[in-house]
């Protein structure tokens, strides 16, 4: 549990890396999002996906960024400090940090030669399989850290679960 003002933050840690349980689901629900409504328009090369990745994550940073600097402003009726800006703005660069592992599925797609021409689209596809398997286990870390209990692990797991399909089921809508 980390403090940024008076905000708690529930952390999945490994080893020296942590990522905001928060965070990381918000930043992922996205994600998966755009993906649904990308992959409905077609994504041509491997540009394409990479920006399909990263522009909605740099947008969500921004957003956060923002969103966090107003809220401490608020609270604190003066700018926030150089110290608490860059705390601050360290948090919000989780959403960025989200990017790296699709990222690197469509770099070893691209490099690979991986699909032909419809690389771009499988490594999309994966990207999401992966970040709907990601949304499962932060629902069963959370629901977990919530109560220490097996079965409030798999409530999480399973309530996340059904986030995601939320999600397929809106890119099956878009794509018919």
């Amino acid at each position: 549990m980390v403090r940024i003002g008076r905000q708690r933050l529930e952390l999945v840690a490994w080893g020296r890396f942590a990522l905001d349980v928060e965070v990381a689901v918000y930043g992922t629900v996205v994600l998966l999002t755009v993906l649904a409504v990308a992959e409905d328009d077609g994504v041509e090369d491997f540009v394409t996906a990479a920006q399909v990745v990263v522009g909605p994550l740099v947008a969500t940073f921004a957003a956060h960024l923002f969103a966090s600097v107003l809220a401490a402003v608020n609270e604190d009726r003066a700018l926030p400090s150089g110290r608490r800006f860059r705390s601050l703005t360290a948090h919000a660069a989780q959403y960025l940090l989200l990017a790296v592992p699709p990222l690197i599925v469509v770099g070893v797609y691209a490099l690979a030669g991986i699909g032909g021409r419809e690389g771009p689209t499988e490594a999309l596809d994966l990207v999401g399989d992966l970040g709907l398997l990601l949304l499962v286990v932060l629902g069963g870390v959370g629901g977990w850290r919530a109560l220490r209990r097996w079965w409030a692990a798999l409530l999480g797991a399973s309530v996340a679960f059904v986030i995601g399909l939320i999600v397929i089921i809106l890119r099956i809508l878009i794509e018919h």
